[in-house]
């Protein structure tokens, strides 16, 4: 049995800096392409439409493959600034995008889950997806965002970590937005953390398609047999949408009341000139 050492806090704070290192990511936009502009092209119901194009940051020396809904991997080509042949398939399901670098000493990984829409249903559940080993360390979506619902700030998100797919317990997991904020936990006997995603969009516009959604990277390590795993997964979420629709609830409730009090001024008139 491999001798797995989860990482203690300081040394996830290290993991959980992408300043501090190059980092293999998944990302909307090619190196030097500016985070809080991601997810373009996601889409209805948090599943998203397929994007125009995701990259892989820090590629070099990396291979890349794509799971698809029948988990059926194959080798995912790379263009020389990481962007990733995505071709469509005609299927309507989740695929998975996974990337790793090795050397003798270190283990690098990246997952990203990616929704194409528009063709026929695959037959499969993204749960087989979510289920089979991609990576030796990975962050599981526990679930992946189904049918109407998606990641959004203010709600809460659970993973699940597994290492040579058992889970892994009491590690460090780290959370970072590309607006900013931090947050970070350990996981439980399960190998599952939960976080509340942050609400931290900074301008919010009535509408849900009036609002740009954010990135959040999921991240976190472990040693086995002198080795550091480190790994993480990469997402878009979107601004809550009780930022419009209490207004918009209040602004009925008030027009709401205002015709029927304006009902009873016009009935109570009747009255009086029919007394009259």
């Amino acid at each position: 049995m491999r001798r797995i050492l989860t990482l203690a806090a300081t040394a996830g704070l290290l993991l959980s800096s992408p300043w501090a290192h190059a980092e293999l990511l998944w990302s909307p936009h090619p190196t030097g392409g500016h985070a809080h502009h991601a997810a373009a092209g996601q889409g209805h119901g948090g599943h998203g439409r397929a994007s125009a194009a995701l990259y892989l940051q820090d590629a070099a020396g990396a291979t890349a493959a794509l799971w698809p809904p029948t988990v059926q991997p194959r080798p995912l080509a790379l263009a020389a600034d990481g962007k990733a042949a995505l071709r469509p398939d005609g299927i309507n399901n989740y695929r998975a995008l996974a990337a790793v670098r090795r050397d003798s000493t270190l283990v690098e990984s990246a997952l990203r889950y990616q929704f194409s829409a528009g063709g026929k249903p695959s037959g499969h559940s993204p749960a087989e997806l979510t289920a089979a080993q991609k990576l030796p360390l990975e962050i599981v979506p526990d679930p992946l965002p189904r049918e109407h619902w998606r990641y959004t700030g203010g709600r809460q998100a659970v993973f699940r970590l597994r290492f040579d797919g058992a889970p892994l317990a009491d590690s460090w997991v780290g959370l970072e937005t590309s607006n900013g904020s931090r947050l970070q936990a350990r996981s439980d006997a399960a190998g599952r953390v939960a976080f509340t995603l942050p609400d931290d969009f900074s301008q919010v516009q009535p509408g849900r398609n009036n609002n740009r959604p954010a990135e959040f990277t999921v991240r976190s390590g472990a040693v086995a047999d002198g080795v550091l795993y480190r790994t993480n997964l990469s997402a878009a979420y979107y601004v809550n949408p009780s930022h419009w629709q209490s207004g918009g609830q209040a602004l009925l409730v008030t027009g709401l009341g205002f015709l029927a009090g304006l009902g009873l001024v016009r009935l109570g008139g009747g009255r009086k000139e029919k007394r009259a």
